[in-house]
Formats: C-alpha cells, sequence, structure tokens
C-alpha cells in the first residue's frame, strides 16, 4: 500500500516541523514537501503533486483561500485540509468555499489531525470539534436565506407570468381600437362625414392616452424599484401636482371637477412632483373608469393636524369593505373576470399607495354619500403652509 504524501505549508518554522514530524511518525505517511507561504506552497503542489496540502489559513502570499484554490488547479487529484488557529464562521466558510474537505485547528490532538489527513485522502470532509457547531448553523442560516430566496424568485417569476398576461389583456383594447378605427378610414375614407372622422380621431387619441399612462405607470414602478426612496424631492405647492396629473387626462379634463380657484392657497408638500403627480393619476384614472359618464369626478383638498389630503370623490360602484386594501396590491381589481366592463391594468392603485409611502404618506378609501368611493391621498404639510379652505361637502362624505 502506497503511503499518502502531505505537502505542509505553514509560515511558523516550528509547526511545520512539529506536523512533519508527526507525518513521519505515522507508518502509513510521509512528508512531500514543506512551504512557508502560498506562492511556495502552490510551486511545491505544481511539483510533486502531493495527495493531501496541509495548509495554514493566515499564511503570507495570500492566504489559505488562494493557495487552496490555486493548488487543487495545478494539482487535482489533491486534497487540502486547512489548518488554523481561527475558529470563527467567516474564515471556515471561506475556507469551504475555496474547495478544502477538511479544517483543523491548531493545538487539536495528533490523532485527530492523523484522521482528518486519512479521511480526507478517501475524500470525506472533516471539521474539527471546536468549529463543527458554529459551521453548521452558518450553513443552516444559509440554507434558509437560499430557499428565503428561491421562494422569492418563484413569486417573482410568477409576478412576471401574471404581468405579461395583463400586459396582453390591457394593451389589446386599445391597440384594436386603433387598428380598427385605421380600417375604417382606410376602407371607407371617402364616404365618412367630418363629424364622423372627429369621432374616429377621438376615439384613436383616448386609446393612445389609454397606452401613454399605462406606460408611465410601468415606468414609475421601475423607478421606484430602482430608487427606493433615494428620489430626489423639493418642495411643491400642490396646486401644481394637481395640474401635472391633470395633463394626463386631456379628452376626460371635463368630467373631472376642481375646487375654486384661490383653493389650493399656499399648500405645499415635500415631494418628487412627477412621482406625486403619478399618485393622483392612479386614483383619477380609477374614478373616471368606474363612474358613469355623467358624473363628474370631484377633486378637493384640505390641510388638517400636518398633513395635507388631496380628496378625489367618484359615483362609481363603490368598494367593498373586504378589498379596501386588496385593491392597493398590483393588478388586483373588484371585478378580475375576464368579461369585465371597466378597463385599467390593476396597477394604478398599487403604485399609488407605494409612491405615498415613499413620501412618508398614505393612501385609504371609504364609501362616499349617495353612492361611489372617496379616496385620500395625505402627504405631510411642509412647514409654515397655509391651510386650504376644506372642500366641507367632500370631507363629510368621508
Amino acid at each position: 500500500m502506497e503511503r499518502i504524501r502531505v505537502l505542509i505549508a505553514d509560515d511558523e518554522a516550528a509547526v511545520r516541523e512539529a506536523i512533519a514530524d508527526l507525518v513521519s511518525s505515522d507508518p502509513d505517511m510521509e512528508v512531500a514537501g514543506t512551504a512557508a507561504d502560498a506562492d511556495e506552497a502552490i510551486a511545491m503542489a505544481r511539483e510533486v503533486r502531493p495527495d493531501v496540502a496541509l495548509i495554514d489559513v493566515k499564511m503570507p502570499g495570500g492566504g489559505g483561500p488562494r493557495a487552496a484554490k490555486e493548488i487543487r488547479e495545478v494539482s487535482p487529484h489533491t486534497h487540502v485540509v486547512a489548518l488554523s488557529a481561527y475558529e470563527d464562521r467567516r474564515t471556515v466558510l471561506e475556507m469551504l468555499r475555496a474547495g478544502v474537505v477538511g479544517y483543523v485547528v491548531k493545538g487539536t490532538s495528533a490523532e485527530e489531525i492523523l484522521y482528518t489527513i486519512r479521511r480526507s485522502m478517501r475524500g470525506q470532509g472533516s471539521l474539527s470539534v471546536e468549529v463543527t457547531a458554529d459551521v453548521i448553523h452558518e450553513l443552516a442560516s444559509l440554507l434558509e436565506r437560499s430557499e428565503t430566496h428561491a421562494r422569492e424568485l418563484q413569486e417573482l417569476n410568477r409576478t412576471k407570468s401574471e404581468l405579461i398576461q395583463i400586459l396582453s389583456h390591457e394593451l389589446f383594447t386599445p391597440i384594436t381600437t386603433i387598428q380598427g378605427f385605421a380600417m375604417t378610414v382606410a376602407e371607407h375614407g371617402d364616404g365618412l362625414s367630418r363629424e364622423e372622422i372627429t369621432l374616429l380621431a377621438e376615439g384613436v387619441a383616448r386609446a393612445g392616452d389609454r397606452i401613454r399612462r399605462l406606460v408611465g405607470n410601468l415606468a414609475a414602478a421601475a423607478r421606484l424599484d430602482r430608487e427606493g426612496v433615494e428620489f430626489p424631492t423639493r418642495p411643491v405647492p400642490i396646486g401644481a401636482v394637481v395640474e401635472r396629473a391633470l395633463g394626463e387626462f386631456p379628452r376626460d379634463r371635463e368630467r373631472i371637477r376642481l375646487p375654486e380657484d384661490d383653493a389650493w392657497g399656499s399648500a405645499q408638500v415635500w415631494a418628487e412632483p412627477e412621482l406625486a403627480a403619478r399618485a393622483l393619476v392612479g386614483v383619477l384614472e380609477n374614478a373616471l373608469a368606474f363612474s358613469p359618464d355623467e358624473e363628474p369626478v370631484e377633486v378637493g383638498v384640505s390641510v388638517r393636524d400636518g398633513e395635507l389630503e388631496l380628496i378625489v370623490a367618484d359615483r362609481g360602484p363603490g368598494v367593498p369593505e373586504g378589498m379596501r386594501e386588496r385593491i392597493f396590491e398590483a393588478f388586483t381589481q373588484t371585478d378580475s373576470s375576464t368579461t369585465r366592463t371597466h378597463e385599467g391594468l390593476g396597477i394604478g392603485l398599487y403604485l399609488a399607495r407605494r409612491i405615498m409611502r415613499a413620501h412618508g404618506g398614505t393612501i385609504g378609501v371609504g364609501d362616499r354619500d349617495g353612492g361611489g368611493s372617496v379616496f385620500v391621498l395625505s402627504f405631510p404639510a411642509l412647514d409654515g403652509t397655509d391651510p386650504a379652505p376644506q372642500d366641507a361637502q367632500l370631507l363629510s362624505e368621508r
């Protein structure tokens, strides 16, 4: 039976000599060579191709991790065992990642060192009792984090699949509208009156508005994912936020009723203007989609208790009490059937809540007297903001 050829690498000469004497005393082993640093250990392994390399973790030249990795590259059949005075988890795991099959703490018995060399020769791992419990604990933690990550990836894949499905459905309607109007003009253009052409053009424009808002919502969601709460903010007049949001509804502007011209007062919020407006867009889009065409969507404002409230009231079917949290989740609608009559991706209200939370605010929904819903977007008001006149009617309907 051939002896196990052992390479010993440690920057302390006394340690090298002690281990060399120990290995030489075993009739089944012999010393293949010794090294004082990582470079020398790698060169020695390339030259003598040992069966086992017993290497110090903290020796010069890049330490044990580098030596272990490169020894396995230059001598693939060599089994590497770490020899260290360190028992911390990080050091042990670093060496295990580098490819060692054993880890021996200096000061352990001669029998354990020889036992570890024999086990490593058979390709079996071995850890000193001093580090086993810590390593098992750390590996269990890593496994738990890995399983959590796997579940998160699974949920992400599910969400992506759902997004693709809903996008396909929501884009189909406006695209079909545009195509249908275009075909009508192409086939019957000469026979259409000016009024009919105007109606067709209006339909195309509305379909385009819907696609633009959809793209804007998705872009804002991506920005929040990318920037979190680190986006730049500044004092913004609430009236400017409202006007920016209204710009997304050029063909529905007459359906949105605002308070008197001076209702905004000097009210300001600390916000990122584009995102703050996007939150209001999500609420307005929902209100317009569910309200009858003949019923206006009303917007009010109030500053009280240190918060500025934007109030959006509609005359739609209302939100069932059991759905008042769920409607702010991604891709959720009160009517989720494939035959629903109301448009909407189910992302607008979800995005509105994310934006409000990122601004340190809130969003909620309640019933409106006489039917419908009242949505309230609450921003932290800027110090010194003069209270805007409260819309007493809308506030009483909350």
